[in-house]
């Protein structure tokens, strides 16, 4: 179920976002990332039906989200975001019966869905418990139920795995792989993409309220940085020199800790690493993940650019050089 926006533009006291357009394909996992204040609560909030007022269209199912009601339009969206229920004294079984009902779920399915949700999420021996009593990792799972337990067609998730621990993160993951694979959409708002960086299809960068890019991963073309330590000292230029014709990204070298910084644009690549240091008798001491965020992104973006904007200039030459042959020859 495919969402666009042509046109889109939302404007405030002190600041606008947009004009936005952009396609968010079903049977894909994309990521909207941004600053605070780029646009992407609001981007969302308009998808929703939480923000109703805007100037051009929102279309899903490819009809206008102005035209439909914020029920029709949220029957096909599972929405995660981080509720807190500090005020909610209710428990939780009682609490997700009163949500299915409201979001108009098959009476007939109710029972069944929150036994096997709750059992998933490791909350059925605290299904009589207040919400409201519940730790910060009990309520965001609590709120992944609330995203999944209608099996919708438009999946939204604003902030995931925030509060969770690693183990739960990665079965969110999982839960997104399966979501892609039924060919259902799935967008996530994330500050720091690090740990789902390996499973996003296309990404959308805002930035102060515009677009900035719109593409697949390999047209971002975000590198995963590492830093590796080495047990004794060894010829740095020839390192990189050898890392470098096997397509790796080489950085920093820091003599004192005897590393360098490195830059793979596939995990498989890190093979050529290895290689080397068998070869040249170099014991590894350590290999870090570097994280990958904004600014790793803002600066693959520039590279981007830079090398766009180089490519301009060549052919601005190679005019004005016809052009002077040509008047030679006049």
């Amino acid at each position: 179920m495919e969402v666009v926006l042509k046109n889109f533009v939302k404007k405030f006291k002190n600041n606008k976002i947009g004009p936005i357009d952009m396609t968010i394909e079903s049977g894909k996992i994309t990521a909207i990332l941004g600053s605070s204040g780029s646009g992407k609560s609001v981007i969302i909030n308009s998808i929703i039906g939480a923000t109703r007022k805007f100037k051009g269209k929102i279309l899903v199912k490819n009809v206008s989200r102005k035209k439909m009601t914020s029920y029709k339009v949220n029957k096909f969206v599972g929405l995660y975001s981080q509720t807190d229920f500090a005020l909610y004294k209710i428990k939780a079984k009682d609490f997700l019966k009163t949500m299915c009902l409201i979001i108009g779920l098959p009476k007939s399915e109710i029972k069944e869905k929150i036994e096997y949700w709750l059992k998933f999420f490791d909350l059925w021996v605290a299904r009589n418990k207040n919400i409201c009593d519940f730790s910060w990792g009990m309520k965001n799972r609590l709120n992944l139920i609330l995203c999944f337990i209608k099996d919708s067609q438009i999946i939204i998730m604003d902030e995931p795995g925030a509060n969770l621990d690693s183990y739960w993160r990665n079965k969110i993951k999982n839960l997104l792989i399966e979501a892609k694979e039924a060919g259902k959409t799935v967008i996530i708002t994330v500050h720091n993409i690090d740990e789902i960086s390996d499973i996003i299809d296309d990404y959308i960068i805002l930035d102060q309220g515009k677009k900035i890019f719109e593409g697949s991963a390999a047209e971002l073309n975000v590198y995963s940085k590492y830093k590796l330590y080495v047990r004794k000292e060894f010829d740095v230029i020839k390192f990189k020199t050898f890392l470098q014709e096997n397509g790796i990204k080489t950085f920093k070298y820091d003599d004192k800790e005897n590393s360098l910084v490195i830059a793979v644009e596939r995990y498989k690549q890190l093979n050529y690493l290895f290689l080397y240091l068998i070869k040249n008798n170099l014991p590894l001491a350590n290999l870090i993940k570097l994280p990958i965020n904004m600014e790793a992104i803002c600066k693959a973006l520039e590279y981007e650019f830079k090398v766009e904007d180089k490519i301009i200039v060549m052919k601005k030459v190679k005019v004005k050089k016809i052009d002077k042959k040509e008047e030679k020859k006049q």
